[in-house]
């Protein structure tokens, strides 16, 4: 949930450190710990950190930094921020290879191939592989104003969004220069995988907006009943001279002002609810490369009297075998059937 306490300090601050190389887990309510790289810890003079983000949090945690506006560190996280740039490569570690026999057990539990027998694996190798991580800042105005950093991540091959990155590169020790040479995987162009990136902030946004909205419900409901019982004894004390005066001059007078009266109550009401709306402004703020080496497996799917040849792909970093896209429509299916042109393609397109 949004604070408008903090508007996109933990956020920001674990943004910031996780792009620098750090590792950052969650250690407690309003408490992070991060394990810091080497240019950290020459930079910053210790290699651990224990961040508070609460004030009572900080207080039960002394060996902890509280950060809040203002605040030495945060200020020296600022400085770093802005020295990055607009766009910064981070580089996993090298990955190994794995036991054929234990490959094709998880290809069998995770992938079927339909009327085929069990794959068998060929060969494997690693390429690099690129997630693009786009960092959107997304500002909420309503009542009051609110930021929040949005990070997507798009996978450079596929062009799909990685909703579970932020999980698992947690675990990754990152580095600003690679530590193995492969070659790179064919990619899709920047502009493809930004206007995926651009399609899930716009959701996300829109999701925040709405909770925003919800959030402020209680508030919009006490602020709406003030207007309108203001506005309701006005026009009743209005209605009550009217009935009660024969006088045709003060009648058309008094009509008039009845009239003004229900004019400005609709414009003040109307007031109060679009203040309460969220409308949200959506910028780029920064680009990062995150590149890791992924093994690619190529199998041998026997159908009938056919051989099809087909490569899946092993996360080592999330330890799984990711479910393989449709050659034809390039969506993620885990149940595959021989189409009868030497392909393996998803239920939709079957033959």
């Amino acid at each position: 949930m949004l604070s408008s306490e903090k508007p996109g300090l933990r956020p920001f601050v674990t943004a910031c450190l996780e792009r620098a190389g750090a590792v950052v887990e969650e250690a407690g309510y309003e408490l992070v710990e991060a394990l810091l790289p080497e240019e950290l810890h020459n930079l910053l003079n210790q290699d651990h950190l224990l961040l508070a983000f609460d004030y009572e949090v900080a207080r039960e945690n002394p060996e902890a930094i509280f950060l809040t506006y203002g605040s030495p560190f945060l200020d020296s996280l600022a400085r770093l921020a802005a020295s990055y740039g607009r766009y910064t490569v981070l580089y996993g570690p090298e990955a190994g290879l794995k036991q054929a026999a234990r490959l094709e057990r998880e290809i069998a539990e995770k992938i079927e191939f339909v009327g085929c027998r069990p794959p068998r694996v060929v060969r494997q190798w690693l390429e690099g592989h690129v997630f693009r991580g786009f960092f959107f800042r997304a500002v909420f105005c309503s009542h009051e104003k609110i930021e929040e950093l949005l990070e997507i991540v798009v996978d450079g091959s596929t062009g799909l969004v990685a909703p579970d990155f932020a999980g698992w590169w947690t675990n990754v020790v990152a580095a600003g220069e690679p530590a193995w040479q492969l070659p790179e995987a064919p990619g899709l162009p920047l502009a493809d995988l930004y206007r995926a990136a651009c399609r899930e902030a716009e959701r996300q946004a829109r999701e925040q907006a709405l909770a925003l909205q919800e959030q402020a419900k209680g508030r919009l409901a006490r602020e709406m009943a003030r207007v309108s019982g203001y506005y309701t004894r006005m026009i009743r004390e209005i209605e009550h001279k009217l009935a009660a005066t024969g006088d045709e001059a003060k009648k058309e007078r008094l009509v008039k002002q009845l009239a003004a009266v229900e004019a400005d109550r609709q414009r003040r009401e109307k007031d109060t609810l679009d203040r309460y709306t969220v409308e949200v402004e959506l910028h780029l703020d920064h680009l990062v490369d995150y590149r890791l080496p992924l093994l690619h497996v190529e199998l041998e799917v026997q159908h009938k009297k056919q051989v099809l040849p087909f490569t899946v792909l092993y996360n080592p970093f999330a330890h799984r075998l990711e479910t393989p896209l449709c050659p034809l429509c390039g969506r993620p299916s885990p149940r595959l059937f021989p189409d009868g042109e030497n392909r393996l393609v998803c239920a939709r397109h079957r033959a």
